[in-house]
């Protein structure tokens, strides 16, 4: 089956023009390594990063940029907050990528988080290897048994750039809660009315390790295995990878009481260069594997520390 066949097979809402309805975009104009962000204001920093930036759409907030990145045919665009808006912007993002092209797509979520590790600070960074499923949107594409796991060479790459970036005392790796709901999971005691089953799992993912919280990956991840498997299944080539990097913009979730949360300046910059850098990367590794060249091999050097490490910070 042709990769055509196939978006005809299982393809999204289009207006008369062809456009995907929310996206407000045509099959095969999307680049196939895209950076995604909640915040359209992130969105449009890293559009100023990049060459040729040609606004694609703007409809609804969720702003979808086209450009180039050091040669790479990068796409950047806001999913919106929370897994709903993500099953819809991702959905579409998926089904309006030249896929016939890009045969080893990428993305990568450039987001914020809060902490749920006393060792992990604002203004640190946290890679996602996976997320906990505390959502409701996700069990629709999957049953909540499956695992939801990041791709692990892009996690690689996002790595080694941040070792390069001078960033590696700022990163940690590890499992991130993905939820839907913000006051109701962080104020219990104050938002809800099963506030001690909300503060009971709150205990559990902390004893098990779960550095961070935010609201997104579970959808982008149950996603890109739903449709990995289906183009597997139909023959085609293709096979989208999705990583995650978080800013953490608020401490450890069982001391936020009255904490403004902050974004610093100069680390979401950081964040952004960090993400466009490595699909860069993993764009030049997707080659050198696609056309059987060479490319310099990952330094796994840097990224020792981080499978070593462990999170030995004591509580403030």
């Amino acid at each position: 089956m042709t990769v055509e066949r196939f978006l005809k097979q299982f393809d999204v809402h289009r207006d008369n023009l062809g456009r995907s309805y929310h996206i407000k975009a045509r099959q095969m104009e999307l680049n196939g390594y895209v950076m995604t962000c909640g915040s359209r204001e992130r969105v449009l920093k890293a559009s100023a990063l990049i060459d040729e930036p040609k606004l694609v759409s703007d409809e609804r907030g969720i702003t979808v940029i086209n450009g180039f990145y050091k040669t790479t045919p990068v796409t950047i665009f806001c999913s919106g907050m929370g897994p709903s808006s993500t099953e819809i912007t991702f959905t579409e993002i998926l089904f309006d990528m030249d896929l016939s092209k890009f045969r080893r797509p990428t993305v990568i979520r450039a987001g914020t988080a809060g902490s749920w590790h006393p060792s992990v600070v604002p203004d640190d960074f946290v890679i996602e290897t996976g997320v906990v499923r505390s959502e409701g949107a996700s069990i629709k594409v999957a049953p909540i048994e499956w695992p939801a796991l990041t791709d692990t060479l892009t996690n690689l790459v996002l790595c080694e750039v941040a070792a390069r970036m001078g960033l590696s005392n700022r990163l940690h790796m590890g499992v991130g809660i993905c939820k839907d709901t913000l006051y109701a999971d962080e104020d219990p005691d104050r938002r809800s009315a099963v506030r001690n089953e909300v503060k009971l799992k709150q205990e559990e993912y902390e004893a098990l390790g779960a550095l961070s919280t935010s609201m997104e990956s579970a959808l982008f991840i149950v996603l890109t295995d739903f449709y990995n498997k289906k183009m597997s299944d139909y023959g085609l080539d293709v096979k989208i990878s999705y990583s995650c990097i978080l800013l953490i913009v608020s401490p450890y979730y069982a001391q936020t009481a009255g904490v403004e949360f902050k974004v610093s300046d100069e680390s979401e910059t950081a964040l952004v260069k960090l993400v466009l850098e490595s699909l860069a990367r993993k764009n030049q590794l997707d080659r050198a594997y696609l056309e059987g060249s060479e490319a310099p091999p990952l330094d796994i050097k840097s990224m020792m520390s981080h499978f070593y490490m462990t999170l030995g910070r004591p509580p403030a």
